[in-house]
């Protein structure tokens, strides 16, 4: 299936662009621009769990942690690998009090990536 992206001829280098102008405003906390653009670039290619983990990440910092949840979610059916919604996820779970997320912290931490210190740091915290 073509994604909307594909079908009106953005190159994968514009979508990079784009996602990384959505970072630039995520890390300057601009929370409403990031999360402008990550949802249109949800619309533009909605099996691209990166972005969906990264929609995930402004909803957890704006509050909103069912949508943040639910973006975590989808990062990970289309991306298993999605180590960063996966200790997101986790954090958000633990956070309420749901035993699930030690699980998604436990996966993430046995994975090699940027993120797997801090899941190691989450894991210990929360099982504690």
């Amino acid at each position: 299936m073509q994604t909307l992206a594909e079908y009106i001829g953005l190159t994968t280098d514009q979508m990079k662009a784009i996602t990384s102008q959505a970072f630039d405003l995520l890390e300057a906390g601009d929370l409403d621009g990031a999360e402008k653009i990550f949802q249109g670039l949800q619309i533009l290619d909605p099996t691209n769990g990166r972005i969906q983990a990264a929609l995930g990440s402004v909803f957890h910092q704006q509050g909103k942690l069912s949508e943040a949840e639910k973006a975590y979610d989808s990062a990970l059916e289309n991306d298993a690998q999605a180590v960063l919604a996966r200790v997101n996820r986790g954090q958000l779970r633990c956070q309420r009090g749901d035993i699930a997320g030690l699980e998604d912290l436990r996966l993430a931490a046995a994975v090699p990536s940027a993120v797997q210190g801090r899941a190691q740091q989450l894991l210990a915290r929360y099982q504690g």
